[in-house]
């Protein structure tokens, strides 16, 4: 007698290398705080440079790369003096932009054929 595993073909083996994925893109990106729209510059931000969406300034504390709640006068590098508003300009040296690494695309997936199909059905019943 045999087994039903001995009755079954094996699936082929499945190929190396990238094979079906989709190669997954990334890019740095500089936001503004206040509403996260893209800023272009991302090599230098002036003391007056404002937000093309939302007007606000850039040149701030937390649009810093040193911004941090938790460290001593709220940055990461020695300031001598703390920054009372951390949104609004401050000529401070040590600002760095902060830059973000994003994925680029979309960002959501497409719907699958089965999710949408059950979608409608349940569209049906809604009141």
């Amino acid at each position: 007698m045999t087994s039903d595993r001995e009755r079954k073909p094996k699936p082929p083996p499945r190929p190396k290398g990238a094979g079906g994925r989709i190669e997954t893109k990334f890019h740095l990106i500089t936001r503004c705080n206040n509403c996260a729209a893209e800023i272009q510059v991302m090599e230098h931000i002036g003391v007056t440079d404002t937000c093309k969406n939302c007007g606000t300034d850039l040149h701030t504390c937390r649009n810093c790369l040193n911004f941090d709640p938790s460290a001593r006068f709220e940055c990461v590098k020695p300031v001598e003096v703390r920054v009372a508003n951390k949104s609004s300009n401050n000529p401070c040296p040590l600002f760095e932009p902060k830059v973000l690494v994003e994925k680029q695309g979309s960002g959501a997936a497409p719907p699958k054929a089965e999710d949408s199909h059950r979608q409608a059905f349940l569209d049906l019943f809604k009141k």
